[in-house]
């Protein structure tokens, strides 16, 4: 399975940002504290539904905002899916929806 978009909405410091992988090498490059690790933290977040660097789901959402949402399309041998998380400061549970996909 490989991750071909990813989508970042109030996440950490992403306002928004939507991100097209290849099937092959992808390299991030940047300056410090640019994102670069809240990226590959997302991603990370995406898979597991629970990220590597905190417990409280509330350090993911970017400072003043109520939510933070995180999508990504992956692909497998067996199709498409499209993943969604979202985070609410007000929900203490996290919404997740993974679904087969046409596109």
């Amino acid at each position: 399975m490989f991750l071909t978009h990813l989508s970042l909405k109030n996440y950490r410091n992403y306002e928004s940002e939507t991100i097209e992988f290849a099937n092959n090498v992808n390299i991030i490059l940047g300056e410090n504290a640019q994102g670069k690790t809240n990226m590959m933290e997302a991603i990370y977040v995406l898979a597991m539904a629970k990220s590597h660097r905190t417990t409280n789901d509330k350090d993911l959402i970017r400072w003043d905002e109520d939510y933070a949402k995180i999508e990504g399309k992956a692909m497998k041998k067996m199709g498409r899916y499209r993943l969604n998380l979202l985070f609410q400061k007000k929900e203490k549970k996290r919404n997740a929806t993974i679904l087969n996909s046409s596109d």
